[in-house]
């Protein structure tokens, strides 16, 4: 019996973890079928199992951009119990139009109520990216950036995480993991002994595997696509693709005095910068003058003059002179 209780287990992990939403339902149910033919579920645990599929299924399918921007507003809710918003309107005005202004030269351009950002007054280097663009943003982690270019690489990168769906991504993964758990248990509870000692198992089971290929895999795989992203996305603006790598080597370690919650949660600093280096050689470097979405960007950040009879400083300076006027808000408290 503890063989065949096995095969059930592996397969149901199997089917929870590499199914996809259309083969996800068909999957299990077969295998509940034959786990009821052999005699290795009870009715009741059957029905339980089937009812989970249906949930799972349901959790697992594309948000509309209306869900996907309100669940992002319920998490930002969350994050700013523990931070405290700045109140540095010009910073804010700044970041939000040169984010703005980088989110058209992302995957996905174009979000329900568009891509907002929100400065959190802490010293400490972090960053959210929520489902549906709202994306917030540390003094801390904006102090460690010298230029725009590296401004620009950090911001790229968290509208990278929107872009590309990782937060809903790996809501999902949670959803599922924390389903096929409960699901496992209530199955077991509705049986005999032996099948509520196995089930126990078996949920605990599928929700450590699914935390280490869902979740830890999944995160360091986000991790290094958003790199990949940004680095694409500064460079058809006239950004230096080397400044994704540069501020990446800035952010604080996993051990020692700066870790924290960021530093753990990221790949290794060496890792991601060796991916970066990498993929450079490959990257398509596109002209950042000309076209709809430039002369969007430039309207946004006012990099061109209205009167063209006018001579146009150079975009590096305008760029510097920009940063220089905003970067001195980066500190906490420096707006008071």
């Amino acid at each position: 019996m503890s063989k065949r209780f096995g095969w059930l287990a592996v397969s149901l992990i199997a089917a929870l973890l590499l199914s996809s939403c259309l083969t996800l339902s068909d999957s299990i149910s077969m295998l509940v079928s034959k786990a009821l033919a052999q005699g290795l579920l009870e009715e009741s645990q059957a029905e339980i199992l089937k009812s989970a599929v249906t949930e799972a299924v349901f959790a697992s399918r594309e948000l509309s951009p209306e869900e996907e921007y309100y669940l992002g507003r319920a998490i930002s809710g969350a994050i700013l119990e523990a931070y405290q918003p700045c109140d540095c309107p010009e910073l804010t005005a700044y970041i939000n139009k040169l984010g703005q202004g980088l989110a058209l030269f992302s995957p996905r351009p174009e979000l329900f109520k568009g891509y907002h950002f929100l400065i959190l007054n802490s010293d400490e280097p972090n960053a959210f990216a929520m489902p549906g663009g709202q994306i917030l943003i540390t003094r801390g982690l904006l102090s460690l950036t010298e230029n725009e270019d590296e401004l620009a690489a950090i911001l790229s990168h968290e509208i990278s995480h929107v872009a590309l769906r990782h937060g809903v991504l790996s809501l999902q993964s949670y959803a599922l993991t924390e389903l096929a758990r409960e699901a496992a248990i209530k199955a077991g509870q509705a049986g005999s002994t032996e099948a509520v000692s196995f089930t126990n198992k078996f949920g605990t089971a599928i929700s450590e595997l699914a935390a280490v290929l869902l979740v830890s895999g999944y995160s360091q795989n986000f991790e290094y696509e958003a790199d990949r992203t940004a680095q694409r996305m500064i460079a058809q603006l006239g950004y230096a693709p080397s400044a994704v790598a540069t501020v990446i080597g800035k952010l604080p370690d996993k051990e020692g005095e700066g870790a924290n919650s960021y530093a753990i949660t990221h790949p290794e600093k060496e890792s991601r910068i060796g991916a970066l280096e990498s993929s450079v050689s490959n990257l398509v470097l596109f002209p950042f003058s000309g076209g709809a979405r430039w002369r969007k960007f430039a309207m946004l950040l006012q990099e061109t003059e209205p009167d063209e009879n006018l001579p146009v400083p150079p975009l590096g300076v305008i760029r510097a002179d920009r940063y220089a006027r905003y970067s001195r808000f980066f500190k906490k408290d420096a707006d008071k």
